[in-house]
């Protein structure tokens, strides 16, 4: 999109479509909703993880730097690990082949292994003003001289477990945006709601200006998971090895002890070395797993 006159809606996918056609929109606009990522019925036994987790927490951050607080927002909860407090989530969103895919094959030429990068539940409470637009990739700064140009650094999956509309606060995105010069910002005004229904998606890349929209109803709030993947090569957001337990990694598949630490990263496409290793072999042989 590059003008307010031209503000289309999303494409939308069934979770599980082939991963051409997802990531022929997916390059094309920057990000696209995949419905029925989860059953109703695994939707609730998430939301039954997380309630009393997430009703214990205050909203806002403790921290003191204004930008920290502005990009938190007062009235919003952020509740990271749910990688370990639900094992529904990590099993039938995150260690799925579907997901494994797709998540691949933004990350093709860069790097064939990754971490999970968030496992972050956002819950925006009513009277919630909309947070700043920004790129993902910003957790990587380094990579922002290259622009649209540079390699994919980061990509998320916003899980809704309730009704995430425009009123409660749904995410805000510019498709397109993931192709201008990086000098250029845009507006809340070039903004559109991504509005999802509980169990679908928003799958979209590091590159595309988004930002929470505010929460302008009186008594309706918005909890989504953000489930964000980087390289292997990159440092993620959550410190999983010192808050995940050993009793609870037991339990992963390989593939998803690979993406929170529990083992080694071997590059291998393009082609590389090993990372994350103990004595230069494999971890999980030094963890037991």
């Amino acid at each position: 999109m590059s003008d307010l006159q031209t503000k289309p809606t999303l494409a939308t996918l069934p979770f599980g479509a082939p991963t051409e056609q997802v990531m022929e929109i997916f390059q094309r606009d920057g990000g696209l909703i995949l419905e029925g990522a989860l059953t109703a019925a695994e939707v609730a036994a998430v939301n039954a993880d997380l309630d009393a987790v997430l009703g214990a927490m205050h909203s806002g951050t403790i921290k003191d730097d204004p930008d920290a607080q502005a990009f938190w927002g007062p009235k919003t909860k952020r509740l990271t690990n749910v990688v370990t407090l639900s094992p529904t989530w990590r099993e039938r969103l995150v260690d799925r082949d579907e997901t494994y895919g797709y998540v691949r094959r933004v990350f093709d030429g860069v790097s064939d292994s990754f971490w999970l990068q968030a496992s972050q539940a956002i819950e925006i409470q009513p009277g919630e003003r909309v947070q700043p637009l920004h790129r993902d990739m910003g957790n990587y700064p380094v990579f922002n001289q290259y622009g649209p140009t540079g390699p994919e650094v980061t990509c998320n999956m916003i899980l809704a477990l309730m009704h995430s509309t425009e009123a409660a606060g749904a995410t805000r995105i510019i498709p397109g945006s993931h192709r201008w010069d990086f000098s250029r910002e845009g507006t809340q005004e070039m903004t559109i709601p991504a509005e999802l229904k509980p169990g679908s998606v928003l799958f979209y890349g590091g590159k595309v200006i988004h930002g929470g929209g505010a929460n302008v109803t009186a008594n309706v709030k918005r909890r989504v998971i953000a489930s964000s993947f980087n390289p292997a090569f990159l440092v993620p957001e959550e410190a999983y090895p010192f808050v995940v337990p050993m009793d609870e990694a037991r339990k992963m598949s390989p593939r998803l002890q690979q993406m929170i630490g529990f083992r080694s990263f071997h590059q291998r496409d393009p082609r590389g070395g090993s990372l994350w290793q103990h004595n230069y072999e494999e971890l999980a042989l030094h963890l037991g797993l």
